[in-house]
């Protein structure tokens, strides 16, 4: 969502912008991080229809959430689990959802799975200190640690059929896509054989972020239980204030599930 010194970047003039958007796509799950009880009133405004987790841990309201479409989906479980970032309140985010079905639905349309999990993360971003002065990257480890973690919660859901969608900004476009990759979780850009668009900076914005190289840092990835059909990054979105939604630009993907296990054509 974008906060610069911990309160929104260009606000208020990038709330009319997040909520076109939003009302403009209604995405069934919402990800987001860098939230801000600014964002988060906009968020809930532009989607009505959407629960999210109400948790005392600070990093819920602070953070990351995860905002789920009612008519869609009932929350089974959620829950946090540290893999290693510097940031005091970053976690990989997740939740346990079930989608809305009738036990005739389930059988004719042969659903291996009703349940899905979302998971969400923000990683250390490559200049931070302990990076620049150790010149370890500190995104290798996280990424590890979220495949076994991801791996640990299908075992703890004792769900071989569970579909995994995997979300954030990974702050990097090689080492955490190939460790998620060799650990079963591709991109859905490459499962649809599309280029990987950037996704930061989204300009305009402030002018130390408008002067850096566009790169891919933000991913949506998924195990073999969901199939992506359509992803796009949204660069450039018209809206009506002329300010951007965010630094980085949004990314969306639309999934069947239930069917699966998806064989993909990738090598």
């Amino acid at each position: 969502m974008w906060k610069v010194n911990n309160y929104p970047g260009n606000w208020p003039h990038r709330r009319l912008p997040i909520f076109e958007c939003l009302t403009t796509f209604t995405p069934d799950i919402l990800c987001v991080q860098e939230l801000h009880p600014l964002f988060h009133e906009v968020i809930v405004e532009a989607l009505p229809t959407h629960a999210y987790v109400q948790d005392d841990f600070t990093g819920w309201q602070t953070e990351s959430n995860i905002y789920f479409n009612t008519n869609t989906f009932d929350l089974i479980e959620y829950g946090i689990s540290d893999i290693g970032m510097k940031e005091p309140l970053r976690r990989l985010f997740w939740v346990l959802l079930k989608i809305k079905t009738t036990k005739e639905q389930h059988v004719s349309e042969n659903q291996t799975t009703q349940k899905i999990l979302i998971a969400t993360v923000h990683y250390t971003w490559e200049g931070h200190v302990e990076e620049c002065n150790s010149n370890i990257n500190l995104r290798k480890e996280q990424a590890q640690r979220t495949a076994t973690t991801l791996h640990d919660l299908q075992s703890k859901f004792d769900d071989p059929h569970l579909a995994i969608l995997f979300m954030g900004d990974l702050n990097e476009n090689f080492h955490p896509r190939r460790i998620l990759r060799e650990a079963g979780f591709i991109d859905c850009f490459s499962t649809l054989r599309l280029p990987s668009l950037p996704t930061h900076p989204q300009r305009p914005s402030i002018p130390h972020e408008d002067n850096l190289s566009d790169v891919a840092l933000d991913w949506i990835m998924q195990n073999n239980y969901a199939r992506p059909i359509l992803a796009n990054v949204l660069r450039n979105m018209i809206c009506t204030s002329g300010f951007s939604i965010s630094d980085h630009c949004p990314v969306m993907c639309i999934f069947e599930i239930g069917s699966g296990p998806y064989i993909s054509s990738l090598k």
